[in-house]
């Protein structure tokens, strides 16, 4: 395990004094290496192996850079000071979007009760072949938690209301269509699956009709992780990440892996 710790190198040279400016990052430095170290010693305390780095400068860019060698990122969506969106806004989202691996992104824990027992993994799906590029990471997760699966899919009903909204005509036209999208969604959902019992995962499935980030805030917990792509239909990058995902991250109680 490999602790990182990134400084804004944006305050210390901005002092007028070079002097100060460097006392200033002497200082930091050693401060922010005494708390990895600190941190550090709590892991190594639990048997884990563990290293941490530090460094001035854009805080996404490293991320990016020391995650060449690693398997998966965890990242808070706030840092200091309490700021919801002071990481997701910039940085968490730069880093889903950027790095050669997973990203786990987590939101703010009361610190008195603790990190929660994960009991489910989520798997929002879209029907798509970039969407399942989630669902080895989830069998990962679940087989080394010893939890089962809930694949959910949400097919967004915008589109029966502007068809209600064209005619009677239209509407009967798109409600056979829309019945047919619904059937072969639980199909699509059921051989996905059956796939993962075949490997010995406990699965279930869940499709909705609505708005997909309305309906996933009301199905996760605090107790469930989301295992979700950035990107999904038609390759559209932030297909999950600028929309539902987004959302997800600022509003939900359970951390996501994008």
């Amino acid at each position: 395990m490999r602790l990182l710790q990134i400084e804004p190198d944006s305050e210390g040279p901005l002092l007028a004094d070079p002097t100060k400016s460097e006392a200033w990052r002497a200082t930091r430095e050693a401060e922010a290496r005494a708390y990895l170290e600190q941190v550090g010693e709590r892991l190594r305390q639990q048997g884990r192996t563990v290293e941490y780095d530090f460094a001035f400068g854009d805080p996404a860019d490293w991320i990016i850079a020391f995650a060449g060698d690693a398997d998966l990122i965890v990242m808070a969506t706030h840092g200091r000071g309490g700021a919801e969106r002071v990481l997701f806004g910039s940085v968490a989202d730069r880093v889903a979007r950027h790095a050669p691996v997973s990203t786990l992104l987590v939101r703010g824990l009361d610190a008195a009760a603790g990190a929660p027992q994960v009991a489910r993994v989520i798997v929002p799906l879209d029907g798509s072949t970039l969407a399942d590029r989630a669902l080895p990471v989830a069998v990962a997760v679940a087989r080394d938690l010893g939890v089962p699966i809930h694949l959910f899919r949400v097919l967004d009903d915008d589109l029966v209301r502007a068809s209600v909204e064209a005619g009677i005509a239209a509407a009967a036209t798109y409600a056979k269509s829309r019945d047919d999208a619904r059937r072969e969604a639980r199909e699509d959902l059921e051989a996905r699956a059956q796939t993962l019992r075949n490997q010995d995962i406990t699965a279930s499935i869940e499709l909705l009709t609505g708005s997909p980030a309305v309906a996933l805030l009301d199905a996760v917990a605090p107790a469930y992780l989301v295992v979700m792509t950035t990107h999904g239909r038609n390759g559209v990058r932030r297909w999950l990440l600028g929309s539902v995902a987004d959302k997800l991250v600022r509003e939900a109680g359970a951390p996501l892996d994008p």
